[in-house]
């Protein structure tokens, strides 16, 4: 063998791994290298589908829950909201009565009024049956929305304990009273308050829909952190419905005409004059119990 055959027989060695020609090897390591590559990048894309599908399967049952939860809420308070108005000659004598107390007329001369203002009865049915829709749905309600109701439950309990102190209280000296006669008072106070509060009410009821309707555009999944900041937002929301009721609302500004208008009612019913240190007591009895339930 010359020198030339010897370097064509190394050359056709070297082109030769484990009998099989070396592109044969080559082949072989990129097609092994594309698979893996591929396994990866659909291990990859499975995960981050599999991970975002969850993501829209719990949002699509948050969403569903929200919006069954604030469809239920929103219609209890529409039936409950439906406007009656007094009808006359006795809307002028109301009308006369509420502005020598200093109590606004939204609607004047007419006096409409939310059915649930009718009578104490309605009344606490409702504020017992909101109470219960809040408790049942608040998981699924988000924070703002939450905050709205919460205000709303608070202006609704100022209300109601209004008519328990009116109750509760002993009555100024000489004045008696039959069960059935305070129960009379109660809806002739509860009334003039639904009138006189028939614009701010219609009016928390579309701030609460609005912030509905929002809540279900954007939806929020970030999950609420137990922790002291969150407890401090609790507490800073609680001091501003304690705010809103105290000095915003044309509720808070009534309280102290709600209690002179108290007074007058026990005057008319019994026919009894109450003197000025008597109304004085009451007037403090009334209010003391009444800014301790409020701020409760």
């Amino acid at each position: 063998m010359n020198s030339q055959e010897a370097i064509l027989a190394s050359q056709a060695m070297t082109d030769h791994y484990l009998g099989y020609p070396v592109f044969i090897w080559q082949a072989l390591l990129n097609l092994s290298s594309l698979v893996l590559a591929g396994l990866l990048i659909a291990f990859v894309t499975t995960f981050y589908l599999k991970r975002k599908d969850e993501s829209i399967r719990v949002a699509g049952v948050i969403l569903e829950k929200r919006v069954n939860a604030q469809h239920e809420i929103l219609r209890y308070l529409e039936d409950s909201s439906q406007k009656l108005e007094m009808p006359q000659p006795g809307a002028s004598a109301m009308k006369e009565v509420m502005e020598d107390h200093g109590l606004a007329l939204p609607h004047s001369p007419h006096i409409q009024y939310a059915d649930i203002f009718s009578s104490v009865e309605k009344y606490r049915a409702f504020f017992k049956d909101f109470e219960e829709l809040f408790a049942k749905h608040k998981l699924w309600l988000d924070l703002k929305v939450r905050h709205q109701m919460l205000l709303m439950q608070a202006y609704f309990a100022v209300i109601n304990s209004s008519l328990l102190t009116f109750n509760r209280l002993p009555l100024p000296n000489g004045m008696t009273l039959a069960p059935e006669e305070m129960e009379s008072l109660s809806n002739q106070l509860l009334f003039i308050l639904g009138a006189a509060l028939d614009d701010e009410f219609n009016q928390l009821l579309i701030d609460l829909e609005v912030l509905m309707v929002n809540s279900i555009y954007k939806l929020d999944l970030s999950r609420p952190k137990k922790s002291f900041l969150a407890q401090r937002r609790e507490n800073k929301e609680a001091k501003k419905v304690e705010a809103f009721l105290l000095k915003k609302s044309l509720l808070g500004q009534y309280l102290p005409k709600i209690v002179v208008l108290s007074i007058s009612l026990l005057e008319a019913k019994t026919g009894v004059d109450i003197t000025e240190r008597d109304a004085v007591a009451y007037f403090g009895l009334y209010s003391n119990d009444e800014v301790g339930r409020t701020k409760a």
